[in-house]
């Protein structure tokens, strides 16, 4: 390679730069001009300009090759390699076009649904999972352009489809758990089942959704551990959703108390106490009796309260609370256990 030939590269080089900044210069003013009536289209200029970019310097520098460069086997490699620079660069710029459109329509959606934070998380999982589903279908697409620039790639593809009936059974085979949480995910997402933020109960723990992908979920349990569960658990496995509907819940507890329970004392001391928690969402509370066997009455606590974090704690407020009251205002209604000794006839009658 001589002195001008490297000169001539410089240049070429020069140029293509010189081309892209002068297509982002002007895109960018009239972006700048109409972005102040459309705001969609500044915040989708920030995101495609740089696929923009490649795209445009891809282009340029296979021109300029082309032109600069002679014939030979280095020419004809170096097109090469320029033309999947291109192909790369045009299906980043239309995948970034369709992830913009996307992100705008999520947007739009959000905005008028802003007061409903449970269709939120709806439409924010239902476009998480069309996201992942685009990226995968374009890095399919770009691999596929890329191998059709290659020679024989036509017969390998004749083999292929030629031993497609024994591939196929083979893959089935080994992608069927693969495939079934693939398909669970998208139905996770489509069907409402689960969303972005919703409290669930797995395996007997509380547990907050934290991600949705096409394979699997990940839920934060409160201990700040994170378990990671395939998305077919959640369509064959039966489990709770605390906020299904919405995010107020309905909390219980349970007291085992002797018959000798002030149930009026220990109603108003409830109340009292579930006011003074500041937890209480006033929709629900109550102090009833469920259940009453041998020597024990099974008093039921019922409190609502405005989310799944906010009953936890009320639960455990309410429980701590009501049972120092009985040990110190109602002592007679702790359990005890009842020993009779000799015939209980005799002891009715003495009593």
């Amino acid at each position: 390679m001589d002195v001008m030939e490297v000169v001539r590269w410089v240049a070429a080089v020069g140029a293509s730069a010189a081309v892209v900044v002068a297509v982002l210069i002007v895109a960018n003013i009239v972006v700048g001009r109409v972005g102040r009536r459309v705001p969609f289209l500044a915040r989708a200029w920030r995101k495609v300009r740089r696929p923009l970019a490649a795209l445009v310097l891809a282009i340029a520098l296979r021109v300029s090759f082309a032109q600069t460069a002679e014939d030979g086997t280095f020419r004809d490699v170096g097109l090469h390699v320029l033309l999947i620079a291109v192909i790369i660069a045009a299906v980043w710029l239309v995948e970034t076009v369709v992830l913009a459109w996307l992100a705008h329509l999520q947007h739009e959606a959000v905005q008028r649904k802003s007061d409903d934070d449970r269709a939120r998380r709806r439409v924010e999982t239902q476009m998480r999972l069309i996201t992942r589903v685009v990226d995968v279908a374009f890095l399919v697409v770009g691999v596929a352009m890329v191998l059709l620039t290659f020679p024989g790639v036509e017969q390998i593809g004749g083999a292929i489809l030629a031993s497609a009936g024994v591939l196929s059974v083979v893959l089935g085979i080994a992608a069927q758990t693969s495939l079934g949480n693939l398909f669970a995910g998208l139905q996770l997402a489509f069907t409402d089942a689960i969303r972005i933020g919703d409290v669930v109960e797995v395996d007997g723990t509380w547990s907050t959704i934290e991600d949705i992908t096409l394979s699997y979920v990940v839920v934060s349990i409160w201990d700040e551990r994170h378990k990671v569960l395939p998305s077919t658990y959640f369509t064959t496995t039966p489990f709770i959703n605390w906020s299904r509907t919405g995010d107020t819940v309905t909390g219980v507890v349970y007291f085992s108390l002797d018959w000798r329970v002030d149930l009026t004392r220990l109603r108003a001391a409830f109340e009292e106490i579930v006011d003074e928690s500041g937890l209480w969402d006033g929709r629900a509370r109550s102090i009833l009796v469920t259940d009453s066997s041998g020597d024990r009455l099974t008093v039921r606590a019922l409190v609502t309260s405005v989310n799944t974090d906010a009953d936890w704690t009320l639960r455990c407020y309410v429980r701590e609370h009501l049972a120092t009251w009985l040990r110190e205002n109602n002592p007679a209604a702790l359990p005890i256990q009842r020993v009779v000794l000799g015939d209980p006839a005799d002891s009715a009658e003495r009593s």
